[in-house]
C-alpha cells in the first residue's frame, strides 16, 4: 500500500504504471504460521506496472529482491520471506493486526488501511 502522494500513476501506452514512492509491506517469516506474532511490516520505495489484470513491482531488502503485488506486497496478505529479511521488519501491533484480520480486505487493503497508514507514518518516520 503505497502511504504518501510523493509518487503519481500514469500510462505508459495501455499499461497503468505508478511511480516509486514508499509502499508498505507486510511480512512474515514462511517457517512460522500466520499470526499475529509472525506478523511485521517495512517500508520501501517500489514502483508498480501492470501485468495483466494485477499491479507488480520489486523491493529490495537486504540485497534481495522480493516480487510485490496489489496491496501489503501480497494481494492484501503478508508475504512469506526469509528470517533474514523478517528481521528486518516491524512487528505489527495486536491491535492493527485485529483491524487487518477483520477489515474486509481482499486482493486490497480493507477498513484498516487509514490506520495502518498512520501508524507506519509514525513508526517508519516518513
Amino acid at each position: 500500500m503505497y502511504l504518501d502522494n510523493s509518487g503519481y500513476g500514469y500510462y505508459k501506452g495501455t499499461e497503468q504504471c505508478h511511480s516509486r514512492a514508499n509502499f508498505l509491506i507486510l511480512i512474515q517469516d514462511k517457517d512460522q504460521d500466520v499470526c499475529q506474532k509472525n506478523f511485521r511490516a517495512i517500508v520501501r520505495k517500489v514502483a508498480l506496472r501492470q501485468c495483466g489484470n494485477f499491479m507488480m513491482g520489486v523491493a529490495r531488502i537486504k540485497n534481495k529482491s522480493i516480487t510485490i503485488s496489489g496491496a501489503y506486497g501480497g494481494d492484501g496478505l503478508p508475504i512469506s520471506v526469509d528470517r533474514e529479511i523478517y528481521d528486518v521488519g516491524v512487528p505489527v501491533p495486536r491491535e492493527l493486526y485485529d483491524l487487518w484480520n477483520k477489515g474486509g480486505g481482499w486482493n486490497s487493503a480493507g477498513t484498516e488501511a487509514i490506520t495502518m497508514r498512520s501508524w507506519a507514518h509514525e513508526v517508519f518516520e516518513l
